[in-house]
């Protein structure tokens, strides 16, 4: 296996299954308005903007307890983006601090929806002992090489607009680009995933930059979210084009957090 600064990549069994210790889950979709514990939150005062509209009534809860059952203190989630309805980094600050008491590493990135996350730096100064932001960049877990960045609608989808999208679309690619080349220049030998919250392709679109991009530099899986409810469809999951795909938006996952598919766990 490979390693990094020692570590390798740890792989466990559980239910009758080799799993890596490496999880994820997307679009938590937190709006907490102060500091709550886990079992503490008043559904009527602590949540600005719930989320039974949708269907996903009390859905923290459902993230809590599922979290407690699957992931370990010394596994990692990865958390690619719309963590928080937070419009300013104060008041994202309240679920990242719900977030870290729960058990595990969490390594998160941004999403659309992540308005607060204006400032790299500041959005890691902010963080709960435990939590990792990446962005354009990388990080090692677990003996594997997570690099993340944002992503965008892809040219072709149906809200797709030339002249507002191009240029944000093209610089998401620079920096997923970014991202994997610090990753496979300092460390060369380590598997790579990257960190989506847009989706790389779609059903009617299977072609895109950040495709490309994870091919070029042999990203074994890409994890991403961002489609929720009848969109959950337009999705492609597993293998495609050398790189497997996972949705892992909480409400597809049930608001299980799931394990990180490598190649490592399934040939072991």
């Amino acid at each position: 296996m490979s390693r990094f600064d020692g570590r390798p990549l740890r792989i466990r069994w559980k239910d009758g299954v080799w799993q890596v210790a490496i999880f994820a889950i997307s679009d938590l979709h937190l709006s907490f308005n102060k500091p709550t514990g886990l079992f503490d939150v008043d559904h009527e005062k602590d949540v600005y903007k719930p989320m039974d509209v949708f269907g996903w009534e009390r859905h923290y809860e459902k993230i809590r307890d599922a979290w407690l059952e699957t992931v370990g203190e010394e596994d990692t989630v990865l958390i690619p983006g719309d963590i928080s309805w937070g419009m300013k980094l104060e008041e994202a600050r309240h679920d990242f601090e719900w977030i870290s008491q729960l058990p595990g590493r969490k390594v998160m990135s941004p999403g659309n929806h992540c308005y607060y996350a204006q400032s790299k730096k500041k959005v890691r100064q902010a963080l709960p002992e435990g939590m990792e932001w990446i962005d354009a960049d990388y990080t090692v877990v677990e003996g594997v090489a997570v690099a993340g960045t944002r992503g965008w609608i892809l040219p072709g989808d149906r809200y797709w607009d030339e002249e507002r999208d191009r240029k944000i679309y093209e610089r998401q690619v620079g920096r997923l680009r970014l991202a994997l080349e610090a990753a496979a220049r300092n460390c060369p030998d380590l598997p790579r995933v990257a960190m989506l919250h847009f989706p790389p392709v779609t059903r009617k679109i299977t072609a895109s930059g950040f495709l490309e991009v994870m091919k070029e530099f042999d990203v074994q899986t890409c994890v991403y979210g961002h489609l929720h409810g009848e969109a959950h469809k337009e999705s492609v999951e597993g293998e495609f084009e050398g790189i497997y795909l996972q949705l892992v938006s909480c409400d597809y996952l049930n608001f299980r957090p799931v394990p990180l598919h490598l190649e490592a766990a399934s040939a072991r």
